[in-house]
């Protein structure tokens, strides 16, 4: 596969097979038609709205809906949709920055088509050489994406929690990284995508920060989550995901954006313009969208 190809697995999807549901008018989400199936039979706090659904216009405020949608949790988990609950709440929003509409439980997320929100941090070390990267191998025992290579941190972005504090939490959970040094993590930009799996529609929007990192630093994993960590420079890593199936999904997206700002990848890649675009090119299920 090509680079190009990395992108187009995650931005994969067909409009035409999605149908929206509705928070006070605004669409909160999308789903596949597993879940529309069961949406059309069980409706629930979820009534027919033309080509879709809307929540219950009785139910005010986010804590009053967040209760209606774990009835709908409920319903995706008896239908065999959802596997389980996660205990972790997302929040339901229209944009980053928007007003707080509800909350889910993590485990529906992807069966809502809700907009996710996440963060990934790089674990870089500066060398003569050029960069090293710290690379993280998931745990078995993961429900997603088991076995497979990810970045040094990583995390999904719960509702009450500020991206700084979820980069706190999750560089001493997953990698044993002191908050002293964990704020000194560098935001460098975001990433969004869409792609149509078998559990839903992943509507991710991924927060990246690039933190430097001593040469002697070992990360060290304090939540089980990561079965062990390697340290590779970047080219090699990029030239693995490029030619391996070796990395969780997105996190290649991640490393394409840190080999571009880097300058591992260039303008004389002929796929450059089409990589760029595709890492923050704004996807819309009502329109399509995404890398050309």
């Amino acid at each position: 596969m090509s680079l190009l190809d990395r992108i187009r697995a995650c931005i994969a999807h067909d409009p035409a097979r999605l149908r929206p549901w509705r928070i006070a008018g605004t669409v909160a989400g999308w789903v596949t038609p597993p879940v529309a199936d069961l949406l059309d039979r069980q409706p629930g706090p979820l009534r027919p709205d033309g080509h879709g659904w809307r929540l219950d216009e009785r139910l005010a405020g986010p804590e009053t809906r967040a209760e209606a949608l774990e009835e709908v949790t409920d319903r995706l988990i008896d239908a065999g949709l959802v596997r389980k609950r996660r205990n972790e709440r997302y929040p339901v929003l229209a944009e980053w920055g928007a007003p707080l509409l509800a909350t889910v439980d993590r485990g529906a997320a992807v069966a809502l088509g809700i907009k996710s929100f996440g963060i990934h941090l790089n674990g870089v070390v500066e060398t003569a050489d050029g960069p090293l990267l710290w690379i993280a191998k998931r745990a078995a025992d993961r429900a997603l994406a088991p076995g497979k290579l990810d970045n040094i941190v990583a995390g999904g972005q719960p509702a009450g929690l500020s991206l700084a504090e979820n980069v706190i939490k999750e560089c001493a959970e997953e990698a044993g990284i002191a908050s002293e040094l964990a704020r000194r993590a560098v935001p460098a930009g975001a990433i969004t995508y869409m792609m149509e799996t078998a559990e839903g529609l992943r509507r991710d929007t991924l927060f990246i920060y690039d933190l430097a990192l001593a040469p002697g630093f070992a990360p060290r994993n304090t939540d089980g989550e990561v079965e062990s960590f390697e340290r590779r420079p970047l080219a090699a890593v990029l030239e693995r995901v490029r030619d391996t199936e070796d990395f969780k999904f997105n996190v290649a997206l991640v490393i394409i954006d840190l080999a571009i700002r880097r300058g591992v990848v260039g303008p004389e890649e002929p796929d450059y313009l089409a990589l760029c675009r595709g890492l923050r090119e704004p996807v819309d299920p009502s329109s399509g969208g995404g890398a050309d």
